[in-house]
């Protein structure tokens, strides 16, 4: 059973974020974006708790538009808070810091 398919259970958490990024031409954003997302794939199995993650490029063009967005489910917001701190989190952090010229994030408890 892969994370995707793991049942979302009362108390489970969805963490979302969104980046703007800092590349001066479309193609150098959608460029950062790959490197950013390949990086989000190679961890996913390594994060415990995490139950989903959904990560892409802004697909419609509209002034107010990110440029990439990631949504994950975590099991709890234990896990949440684990992963703050995990490597592979922290390697992310890295990675994106230097390339986001802005980031939102919202969490919030989903109901089964």
């Amino acid at each position: 059973m892969n994370h995707q398919d793991r049942k979302i259970a009362m108390g489970a958490i969805a963490h979302i974020v969104t980046w703007r990024l800092n590349g001066t031409s479309a193609q150098e954003r959608a460029e950062q974006a790959q490197r950013i997302m390949d990086a989000f794939k190679a961890t996913q199995p390594l994060v415990p708790g995490l139950l989903r993650l959904d990560i892409g490029p802004n697909a419609i063009e509209a002034i107010d538009a990110w440029d990439l967005g990631a949504y994950m489910v975590f099991a709890s917001r234990a896990d949440l808070e684990a992963y703050q701190c995990h490597p592979s989190h922290l390697a992310i952090k890295a990675l994106v810091g230097p390339m986001r010229s802005a980031r939102a994030q919202v969490d919030f408890e989903l109901s089964a």
